[in-house]
């Protein structure tokens, strides 16, 4: 294998299911990966998948009724096992993915996101007149992305001016999986539209991909920053908590349905607008320990100044373009926004957690 292999992160062929002893028994994630590992049925639904659905829905009502943690963990966990089947290695287990039984789960799944997550932002949007005039478009995204709460400021000065080694490793492995998956979720929104957003995706998938030059693709530079502090990122993310892996899920959510599209696209411009200064905070932590940023960590390095352009660029190339010629897409791409500011700001009360920052944070933040 050469070096340049060796930096490569293939996905685990048996996928990324826990061992069957780590499921609880009778939770979702046990019966879906029994379900998982069960051969494959494309029409009827067996006892097995009756009892997985029901165990869903049950586990969505009591997460929804009483926000309850453990609940919630067991139904995100479960999609995100499902997301990365269909993304993941093609000779495992993605063989489900015409059956019956797994497209109830992914709806089952879905809708009950889109609902809850809808509810959770009906306040932060416009009228769906507003939202046509694309320079309206153009306001409300600068404006949300750039609002600071209190938690998203404690998060980004801790990692800036507090957080010790250790916690900024655990912050980066923590932050792999998506920046793994940012080239898909990308991919997912290229169908076509419109020439010009086609374009535009392109110019950043070309950005993603290192410009053709492959060592500098954004994967690579984070396998790096991961080796430089000695850590991998193993199969099954090493998240207790539901909120990373709701927010992972909610790109592939909106990507994985074209009736939702052009919320996909709103979801994608946030973080190109949200995620400047969180890098900066994470360089300047890293400088704090020693590290020289633009060799050590390109990852970081580069992406302060790259998802400062990106993110103008998203809202002129893919935002504008769409409000122009179909003025009733401009609600869809500001809730697809919304939805990720929504997400961003619980992945930040998880940080907040994992950090160890004061608990009346979040209880300001919320």
């Amino acid at each position: 294998m050469t070096e340049d292999s060796a930096l490569e992160r293939i996905p685990p062929r048996e996928g990324v299911m826990r061992a069957a002893q780590a499921a609880p028994p009778g939770s979702v994630e046990a019966q879906l990966n029994a379900c998982l590992r069960g051969p494959v049925e494309p029409l009827e639904l067996s006892e097995a998948h009756r009892s997985l659905l029901t165990a869903l829905g049950s586990a969505l009502e009591q997460g929804e009724r009483s926000q309850d943690p453990e609940a919630l963990l067991d139904v995100h966990r479960s999609a995100y096992t499902v997301y990365e089947t269909l993304l993941g290695h093609p000779l495992g287990p993605a063989a489900h993915e015409r059956s019956a039984w797994f497209n109830a789960f992914r709806w089952t799944y879905e809708e009950a996101v889109l609902r809850g997550d809808t509810e959770d932002i009906a306040e932060r949007l416009p009228s769906a007149e507003d939202a046509t005039r694309p320079a309206f478009v153009r306001d409300w995204f600068l404006t949300e992305a750039k609002e600071r709460s209190t938690l998203d400021r404690a998060v980004e000065t801790h990692l800036a001016e507090h957080a010790t080694v250790e916690q900024l490793a655990r912050f980066i492995q923590a932050d792999g999986y998506l920046n793994y998956r940012f080239y898909d979720a990308l991919v997912l929104a290229q169908p076509h539209f419109m020439e010009t957003v086609k374009h535009e995706i392109s110019r950043h998938l070309w950005d993603e991909c290192g410009e053709g030059e492959k060592r500098n693709a954004h994967t690579l530079q984070f396998t790096r920053s991961l080796r430089t502090l000695g850590l991998s990122l193993p199969a099954v993310p090493p998240w207790e908590d539901w909120r990373p892996y709701a927010g992972h899920n909610l790109y592939f959510v909106l990507a994985g349905n074209r009736r939702h599209y052009f919320k996909a696209l709103g979801s994608l411009a946030m973080p190109e607008l949200f995620d400047v200064d969180r890098d900066a905070a994470v360089v300047r932590g890293l400088e704090r320990h020693g590290y020289t940023a633009d060799t050590d960590f390109e990852f970081f390095y580069n992406h302060m100044e790259g998802d400062a352009e990106h993110g103008p660029e998203w809202l002129d190339g893919v935002v504008l373009p769409i409000v122009d010629v179909e003025p009733q897409a401009g609600i869809e791409l500001i809730t697809g926004g919304a939805m990720r500011m929504l997400a961003m700001r619980r992945y930040n009360e998880y940080l907040a957690d994992c950090l160890g920052l004061d608990p009346a944070l979040t209880d300001e933040n919320g």
